[in-house]
This record gives C-alpha cells, sequence and structure tokens, in this order.
C-alpha cells in the first residue's frame, strides 16, 4: 500500500558508506525475481531455474502495482519511512515502520519490503509497492544485488512441476479485473507438458470458475517395474486414471505393438485398446494394458509404483513362448500352441471354434475359451486333456509344465 516518498540516492550513498548491504549469495547464477500480481507471489530464479517462491502483498485494485521490467536500484536495512499523506513526517525504523527491516527499490517511489502488517501478505492493499514477511524479505535481500531484473506480470494461469515431479495447474483470480481467461488459454499452458488429450473440457471449467491459490495436481507421476525391474519411464496418473507408458513397458516385455495415429489406438497383434499420445510418447491406461499384454499387474502401496508381471511359462524345464491370460480368474494358454509343442494330434474348427484331440485313439472335444480368435484352455484343464502335470509358482512367476 505504501508509495515511498524516497530519497534513495541519498540513502544509498549513505548506506554504502555506514551500513553496507549484504553480497549476492554465491550460489545463484544470473538472478532474476519474477512478480506474478493474480498469485501473489515472488519467484527467485537462478538462471532459468526456481529456486524458491514467496507469498506477498500488492497493490490494491485503486493503487496497482505497476507491470513491467525494472531492475533492483536500491537496498536499504532499516529503512525510514516517508508518509506520503504526511509532508516532513520520518518514522525511523522499529514496530511502528510499515516498510519492516529492509527495502529493495525498483522503480521510482516502488519497492519490495517487510512490513508490519503481516496478516496483509496474500492480499491486495498496498498502495502499489510489494510487500513480504519479514523473514522473507530478509532472505530474499541477501540473496538479490543491484541491477538484478525484476519482472512484474500479471499471468492468471501457471502450470509447473514440483519437486517430486507432480505437474501442477493454478488459475488465479483477476485481481485487477485485467481480462478474463478461458479454457483454450489453459489448454495452450498445457501444450508444453503435452498434458491435453489427458484432461476433459469440464474438467479445466471447473477449475476454471473457481480461481483460487489453490494447486491442482494435473498429473502425478509413478514409477513401474516389470518382472521386478524398475522402467526408466515412469506412469502418469491423470484424473485419478492410471497411465502407462506403451512403448516402454512393450520393449521391457519384448512386444511389438503398432499405434495407429489416425484412429488414436494401439495394437497387440490382434486386439486393439485406445491410447493416448503425448509427444514422443504414447500412453495406455492401466485398465486397457491386461487386454494387450499376458500378465499379472498390482499396485505397491509402500513403493507407489505400478507392477507388471508377466508368468514364465516352462514346458518339461524348458522356457516357452505362451502367452498366459486369466479368464474368467483362471489363467489359460493357447491351445493350438500347446498341443503343437507337445505333439498331440489335434483338430481346429475355426467356424465352431471346435478343438478335438485324439486321447488313446478316441477323438475328444476340449473345451476352450476364445480370446481375439484364440483358443485358449484354462490351465485346470490341461492335465485332464493333455495329460500334463500344472505347477504355478506364483512367487516366482512360473508355470511349469511337464508331461511324460
Amino acid at each position: 500500500m505504501l508509495l515511498r516518498v524516497t530519497l534513495w540516492l541519498y540513502v544509498f550513498l549513505l548506506l554504502t558508506v555506514s551500513i553496507g548491504y549484504a553480497k549476492p549469495s554465491a550460489e545463484l547464477v544470473a538472478p532474476s525475481l519474477i512478480v506474478n500480481l493474480p498469485s501473489r507471489t515472488i519467484e527467485l530464479f537462478s538462471g532459468d531455474n526456481l529456486l524458491k517462491e514467496f507469498p506477498v502483498a500488492i497493490g490494491k485494485p485503486a493503487t496497482p502495482t505497476p507491470l513491467g521490467n525494472y531492475s533492483i536500484i536500491c537496498k536499504e536495512v532499516n529503512p525510514a519511512w516517508y508518509p506520503p499523506d504526511q509532508k516532513g513526517i520520518v518514522v525511523p525504523t522499529g514496530p511502528a515502520n510499515p516498510l519492516g527491516y529492509r527495502w529493495i527499490g525498483i522503480w521510482h517511489t516502488y519497492g519490495i519490503h517487510g512490513t508490519n502488517a503481516p496478516w496483509s501478505i496474500g492480499t491486495a492493499v498496498s498502495n502499489g509497492c510489494i510487500r513480504m514477511y519479514e523473514e522473507d524479505v530478509e532472505e530474499l535481500f541477501d540473496k538479490v544485488s543491484y541491477g538484478t531484473p525484476v519482472r512484474i506480470t500479471y499471468d492468471r494461469i501457471k502450470v509447473r512441476t514440483n519437486t517430486t515431479g507432480q505437474i501442477l495447474l493454478s488459475v488465479y483470480p483477476d485481481v485487477y479485473n485485467y481480462g478474463s481467461i478461458t479454457v483454450r488459454d489453459i489448454r495452450n499452458k498445457l501444450n508444453t507438458y503435452y498434458l491435453n488429450d489427458f484432461v476433459s473440457d469440464e474438467f479445466l471449467r471447473n477449475i476454471l470458475n473457481k480461481p483460487s491459490d489453490k494447486q491442482v495436481v494435473i498429473a502425478k507421476p509413478f514409477p513401474i517395474r516389470v518382472n521386478g525391474s524398475l522402467l526408466t519411464s515412469r506412469g502418469l496418473i491423470v484424473q485419478e486414471v492410471p497411465y502407462i507408458p506403451l512403448y516402454s513397458l512393450a520393449e521391457a516385455l519384448k512386444q511389438k505393438i503398432h499405434w495407429d495415429e489416425k484412429t488414436k489406438t494401439a495394437r497387440n497383434e490382434a486386439v486393439s485398446v485406445p491410447g493416448i499420445a503425448s509427444g514422443s510418447m504414447v500412453f495406455v491406461s492401466a485398465a486397457s494394458i491386461a487386454a494387450l499384454f499376458s500378465g499379472e499387474q498390482s499396485w505397491h502401496s509402500e513403493e507407489n509404483s505400478w507392477n507388471f508381471d508377466k508368468l514364465k511359462v516352462f514346458l518339461n524345464e524348458q522356457p516357452v513362448n505362451l502367452e498366459v491370460l486369466r479368464i474368467q480368474g483362471i489363467l489359460a494358454v493357447p491351445a493350438l500352441s500347446l498341443a503343437e509343442m507337445m505333439e498331440h494330434k489335434f483338430e481346429w474348427n475355426e467356424k465352431e471354434h471346435k478343438l478335438t484331440i485324439n486321447d488313446k485313439g478316441q477323438s475328444v472335444n476340449v473345451p476352450v475359451e476364445m480370446v481375439a480368435a484364440v483358443p485358449y484352455i484354462k490351465i485346470t484343464n490341461i492335465n485332464r486333456y493333455f495329460d500334463a502335470y500344472v505347477y504355478l509358482n506364483e512367487a516366482a512367476k512360473t508355470l511349469e509344465l511337464t508331461y511324460p
């Protein structure tokens, strides 16, 4: 709220002699500040890296904080205050001084300073200056130097990534009534993160209609393990739906996947499921993964990871390439492939979906379940119709078939 009648040049000369000012932190490279008015925050950058965000108070609508590019032109410890409406009055540093104990001038009578009214932080109440909590401004004061760029923006939409990798969306109130925003404006911001195809207009409209200081998690990454090995690519939870990076999973499973950009579908042999292209990646919901790949998926709560385990199948102790699906809660393998591997004589009537094997000179019908035009036999029927013993080791993720 404070337009400070400043004698900053005089003060600067005085302080450089009698008080001095803190040197900028040696850790910062090309530091800069961005003050975003709708969010009422100051961001401290080192180069392109955001180091810290501070809450601030800004000018009230009648005396808005000016937009534009500035730089630090003055730094002062224990500044005096010259009330703009009380000519000749000087308020020395202390609890009654609304500037607090640090002043960082950026242009004319505008600056960043502490406050003796910490309750005002987060609001629009000043005469145009930028207030900070005292501890925050003292920290910032020590990190920036003369000439540090200060950009004051009016950005109502922010998309960022936090330290845990979450992608956050914020839509802030229009504190100065400088203009409305639309769902398309939000989507333009999300484009950078390739997230537009994951979220609906309705979801974004709900956020838009309730602007606040709240950060909404748009996407939450999670690690993926395949047969115990951690993938470099991570999954994403968007609107409570977990999505799996398809190419990475297929590579780990040594499976070939075809992506149809026109129909937005992923296909593994005869099975197709919808997917979402995100940059150079394709994501498929975890629910659809079961249709593409045989295996067991689970959520590891302690590690917060999605796990996919593909059963290894052995026939007389030799590994074989047999897909394993769970049908009606029971594991099943392709019946024709199994018959060929075991050198059983069989007949397959594709039209009637009828599998017949020769058992000691008699023809016997084998019950099968059709999945994508492929007949599967449940492992509970293998011993009866193929005369093989079945041993499922869930801990080792193996399925062993032995026969004479």
